[in-house]
Formats: structure tokens, C-alpha cells, sequence
């Protein structure tokens, strides 16, 4: 097996963020302890138009406290896609509600409206919704549906950084939203996270709750009022994240120039389907997937072990975490693969292409040819 030449993910470093780095761990210490921290905040409200922003340690801890903050608890039901990386949907668990898993659309992968309303019920606390894969869910029927049961919000912007829907950012359609900035996303801070919201209430308990139930601004040092967190993240960080921040714009056109570079090799084969992006929405197509049919219809695990003889890295499309064992417990007596129908038939057979932000045009030449080798020798075996 040939060592790996193409990777799968990475992101883009310049001297911009090496300067801000060495800044951070030159100068970022005592009475500068959050000199990069609050300008980030500063500059992550600035660019999404959200009044209240919490850098905490990952997109996880954020949907945590998102929930705490919603008062979700035991007995409750959060629906959540099927389709998502399990990090959306393990945060329910942590505060002892039951995630009730929704089907996806078959053109953007993200949560079904039709199946968000099939499943609310009288337990039903909230809903996440995922803007899966740098690509935004139907969020004018999600919020006509949410308005109309009064359901709260959370939105996993965790894959879309700089998409939008309706001229409106990602990350701003939630009653609180989450971002993560770990080291495959498009700006990222080597790991982090951010938990925003329009609200000051939620904002209040996000502070208590990040940081070991102390009080803000408290008389008294060390002085915990309830358990807390510790989700707290560096000024390090912070000086990472604030430089891809400012480049945001730039990755994003990098991200959808990378997509385009597949697409025109790979649009007008028949069987292989790119990611789509509906009319209204401008996806960042944070990665790459290629959808298989027809006589190109091959399992994503066989095509990644090919790839790999290859010298190309690539990933999985989610698998439906409903069919996962760790959340066995939840889906007893349940038959997901049937209600969710789109979830469970495309999963197998969608693969997750090389999309690293350092990849050149010839990389995704290399891969298209190698990928177009693969499928047809696999369709004659």
C-alpha cells in the first residue's frame, strides 16, 4: 500500500495566523490574558450579526449548554437528523432526554420538515438541526413548523461557517446556534467551539454553566452557586480562530472552487451525483461527497480501501447513528431503516472526497481519474 500523497482534510495557514499565534503566546498572559478572546468575540459577533457569543472547548460542549440552557432534561424528546456526526446528537444524552432521529432530504442531507413535524409529540423540547456538510436545511418550513409548536431551536452550524440561506448566515436561524472551529472544519482553532444567541438569557447561563457554576464577575474568587463546566478554551485559541476569521470569506471561496474543480469532471457522468445546493442557499461544501447509483453503486467502504492503494485518503458519508450501537438504547422496538428511508438507502453508497484546503486542481485530477478507475472496474467485476 502506497503512503498516503492526498489527504482527506486540512486547513489553510498563512503568516497571518502564525503572527497572531506567536502574539498570543508571547504577550497573552496576565492582564492580556483574553486580549485575543474578546477581540474573536468581538469580531465573531461583528461577521454573523449574533449579540451574544461564548467561545467554549468544542461544537459538543456547545450544544451541551444550549440545551441546558433551553431546560431540556429526563423525560424530554430533542429530535435530531438521522444523518449527522454523532457529536449532534450525544449532547441529549449527557442531560438525560431521549433523541428522537428525523429523516433527511434527499437534495440537501439535511433534516426533513415533513419528518420534524411527524415526530414531535407532547415531550418534545427542542429540535436540532444540522446544516449538514456546508450545506443549509429548509429553514423556512423547520421555523414555520417550531413556530407553530412553539418547539426552541438549536442550530449545528458546526459544517457551515459563511453558508447561507436567504442572503441570512449560517448560525443564525437557531434560538442559540453552535460552531466548531476544530482542525477539518473551514476556519478553525485546532479544537473550540462557540455558543451564540440573540438571547441574554441563555447567554447568562452559558456563563455560569461553561465555567464551574461560578458567577461572572463574582466578589467572591472560586465561589461555585451550582455544578458547572469546565468549557472553557485559550487565549491561544482564540488567536487562531481570530485570524481564520478574518480570512473566512477567502476559505469559503477556496472550499467552493475545490467543489467546482470536481463537479467539472464529474457532473456529466451518469451515476455519480455531487453535492446539490438549492436555489436559495449558498453552501460552502466544507467536504465533498459523491453520490453513487446505477451500475457505479458500490459500498463507501470498499471504494475508501481502493483510494487508499491509491495514495488518496478519503472519509465516509455519516452513517445513520440510529444504526449505531452506542445508541442502541433509544431505538429499541424501533424500525429506523424503514422510517427513515432516505437516510438508510443513500448512507451506503455516498463517499466523502479529498477536500483539504491545500488541495491543488491537479490533486482533484488525480483523484477523479483514480475515482472513475475504481467505479469502472468495479461495475465489470
Amino acid at each position: 500500500m502506497k503512503s498516503l500523497k492526498i489527504p482527506s482534510a486540512g486547513p489553510s495557514i498563512t503568516k497571518a495566523e502564525i503572527k497572531l499565534v506567536t502574539e498570543a503566546v508571547k504577550e497573552g498572559w496576565y492582564e492580556k490574558r483574553n486580549m485575543h478572546t474578546d477581540q474573536f468575540v468581538k469580531e465573531f459577533s461583528d461577521y454573523t450579526g449574533l449579540k451574544y457569543c461564548y467561545p467554549v472547548a468544542n461544537c459538543t460542549s456547545a450544544l451541551h449548554l444550549a440545551l441546558l440552557a433551553l431546560g431540556v432534561g429526563k423525560g424530554d424528546e430533542v429530535i435530531v437528523p438521522d444523518i449527522t456526526w454523532v457529536a449532534s446528537v450525544a449532547p441529549i444524552h449527557y442531560v438525560g432526554a431521549t433523541p428522537i432521529f428525523a429523516d433527511i432530504e434527499e437534495d440537501s442531507w439535511c433534516l426533513s420538515p415533513e419528518s420534524f413535524e411527524k415526530l414531535i409529540t407532547k415531550k418534545t423540547k427542542a429540535v436540532i438541526v444540522v446544516d449538514l456538510y456546508g450545506n443549509m436545511a429548509n429553514w423556512k418550513e423547520i421555523i414555520k413548523i417550531a413556530k407553530k409548536y412553539k418547539i426552541p431551536v438549536i442550530e449545528d452550524a458546526a459544517e457551515a461557517m459563511g453558508a447561507e440561506y436567504d442572503g441570512k448566515k449560517a448560525g443564525t436561524f437557531g434560538d442559540i446556534s453552535a460552531f466548531s472551529f476544530n482542525a477539518t472544519k473551514i476556519m478553525i482553532a485546532g479544537h473550540g467551539g462557540m455558543v451564540a444567541t440573540n438571547n441574554k438569557k441563555y447567554y447568562e447561563r452559558f456563563e455560569i454553566l461553561a465555567h464551574h457554576g461560578m458567577l461572572p464577575y463574582n466578589k467572591k474568587t472560586f465561589w461555585s452557586v451550582e455544578i458547572g463546566y469546565n468549557y472553557l478554551w485559550t487565549n491561544i485559541q482564540a488567536a487562531l480562530a481570530l485570524a481564520q476569521l478574518r480570512r473566512v470569506d477567502e476559505l469559503v471561496n477556496k472550499k467552493r472552487k475545490i467543489f467546482f474543480w470536481y463537479e467539472k469532471r464529474l457532473k456529466k457522468i451518469d451515476g455519480i451525483q455531487l453535492n446539490q445546493e438549492p436555489i436559495n442557499t449558498k453552501s460552502t461544501y466544507w467536504i465533498i461527497n459523491a453520490s453513487l447509483s446505477g451500475k457505479f453503486k458500490v459500498a463507501k467502504e470498499i471504494l475508501m480501501e481502493e483510494f487508499k492503494k491509491h495514495g488518496i485518503d478519503t472519509r465516509p458519508f455519516f452513517y445513520p447513528v440510529s444504526s449505531q450501537p452506542a445508541y442502541s438504547q433509544y431505538t429499541k422496538n424501533k424500525n429506523y431503516g424503514k422510517q427513515n428511508k432516505i437516510s438508510y438507502e443513500i448512507s451506503p453508497y455516498i463517499i466523502s472526497l479529498p477536500y483539504s484546503l491545500e488541495l491543488k486542481e491537479s490533486d482533484v485530477n488525480t483523484v477523479c481519474k483514480v475515482f472513475l478507475k475504481i467505479l469502472k472496474q468495479k461495475s465489470l467485476s
